[in-house]
């Protein structure tokens, strides 16, 4: 069924750490994820796209609005190719083909029952260098420079519904997908609560997650904790998802419309099925990132281990040479201090204190001083030299000792490889048969959905009063 979900931000250098904008494209672009990329006026290679936006993030003043981001919900009713002629559609009528921009579709996989696409826009006219589509300017500005809309968001919306619908009614399709809140469109159902992908993954591949009670968010009451668990009451954001979606099938099968009831009873008998794969397919998931997770923990666990015998091996070769260059060290100390003294003794015998009295030039104190410093200046080369000594050989020591574990740790990063590729390679038919399962289920949602469609257009042209024939749900 066609959904409405278009969500519009931004990406700039003083609210985002360099190269976001680079690498949120080649997130998106990633070739497991994307069924299809198209740009305008900047490559579609994921890997030049990022190049191109890495420099144009250069080049860019510092307090730049480097691009903008649009995340749009693709109608399922739609083909694939429907879906690429609609996104090219929408952005041609969105940017007037006046600057660059990069979409990346999603609708295969994980995403077949959620196709959706990314869209990357960089407001600069590709001749002028000026801002064209103003996302960022406020309401005032927009009227001020003639823009459509009384804001970008709600024009971004609009101009979305309007091409979506329009794709639905060239292809035949009755649904139509409306920007407006459920309230306002006159709709009694709750909605539903967002998922991010990390969460989502987290939930459906890795574990249950459970709630915590966090510290507030707020300045003005840092002490306060959210309790979270309270909140939840035990329930993840799947299940308290799914919770809202059987309470709104409730609600419509009590409907006074015998239609709307209809399609309640198909949906629950539906979600019935979808829970029944959901469950097993959930639960292989997690099991294979069990298996995943136990690999990368032994492996780094062997990794741990190496780093500690080399650390220990140099801090024994530190102490060794500690101990080696123990006498040479005393023995420059002990000589550095004879000399000092005899220094000292020449300087203070008779005749070179009454010599410094009677020397109204200063000549004398002037040699003295030169003498001590020339000393101390020899004192310091020497100890450098020695200290340059040490650190050659402890260089070589440390280079002896990296020399004996990098060989073992390229040894064990290797194996680790390898077991990840042959972990993944048992995977590949789970991961095929499960894909299938989950088209066969499309299929027969699609193939009931189809046959209750034609029940009741049958039901309507008959003209029938009530739905006791030709029709296999009841009230």
């Amino acid at each position: 069924m066609a959904i409405y979900s278009c969500n519009l931000c931004s990406i700039g250098r003083t609210t985002h750490a360099a190269g976001t904008a680079g690498a949120h494209l080649r997130y998106i672009g990633r070739r497991r994820a994307a069924a299809a990329v198209m740009a305008a006026h900047m490559p579609e290679d994921v890997r030049k796209a990022r190049s191109w936006m890495d420099r144009h993030e250069r080049s860019a003043r510092k307090n730049a609005r480097l691009c903008d981001k649009l995340r749009i919900a693709l109608p399922r009713e739609l083909t694939e190719a429907q879906r690429g002629a609609l996104v090219q559609a929408f952005m041609a009528d969105l940017t007037g083909g006046r600057v660059p921009w990069y979409a990346a579709i999603h609708q295969t996989g994980r995403d077949a029952h959620n196709p959706h696409a990314h869209i990357v826009v960089v407001d600069r006219d590709i001749e002028t260098g000026r801002r064209v589509l103003g996302l960022s300017d406020s309401t005032r500005d927009r009227r001020k420079k003639g823009l459509p809309g009384p804001a970008a968001v709600e024009w971004v919306r609009e101009r979305w519904e309007h091409h979506a619908n329009q794709a639905l009614e060239r292809a035949g399709h009755a649904a139509r997908i409306d920007r407006r809140s459920l309230e306002a469109q006159g709709i009694e159902r709750t909605p539903q609560i967002h998922i991010g992908p990390r969460a989502q993954h987290i939930d459906t591949a890795v574990h249950r997650p459970e709630s915590k009670a966090v510290p507030s968010p707020s300045l003005r009451n840092p002490a306060r904790v959210v309790d979270y668990p309270l909140i939840d009451a035990g329930r993840t954001r799947r299940e308290r998802n799914a919770e809202i979606i059987d309470l709104n099938i409730e609600r419509a099968a009590r409907s006074g419309d015998f239609e709307t009831r209809l399609w309640a009873q198909f949906e629950r008998e539906q979600r019935a099925q979808d829970r029944v794969l959901e469950s097993a397919l959930i639960a292989a998931a997690r099991r294979r990132s069990l298996q995943e997770r136990r690999i990368r923990q032994d492996f780094a666990a062997r990794l741990a281990a190496l780093r500690a015998r080399r650390d220990a091996a140099l801090r024994l070769a530190r102490s060794w040479l500690r101990q080696r260059y123990a006498p040479d060290v005393e023995e420059l100390r002990r000589r550095h201090e004879e000399e000092r003294a005899a220094l000292s003794k020449r300087q203070r015998r008779v005749l070179s204190r009454l010599a410094a009295i009677f020397d109204l030039t200063g000549r004398t104190k002037i040699s003295r001083a030169a003498e001590r410093q020339a000393l101390t200046g020899r004192h310091k080369e020497q100890r450098q030299a020695l200290a340059a000594q040490i650190r050659a050989a402890r260089a070589v020591q440390a280079e002896a000792v990296s020399a004996r574990y990098r060989a073992a740790k390229t040894g064990i990063e290797q194996e680790r490889l390898q077991a990840l590729a042959r972990l993944q390679e048992g995977h590949g038919a789970a991961l095929q048969h499960e894909d299938r399962q989950r088209q066969a289920r499309e299929a027969g949602r699609e193939q009931a959905r189809s046959a209750l469609e034609l029940r009741i257009l049958n039901w309507k042209q008959a003209g029938k009063a009530g739905p006791h024939r030709g029709l296999d749900y009841g009230p």
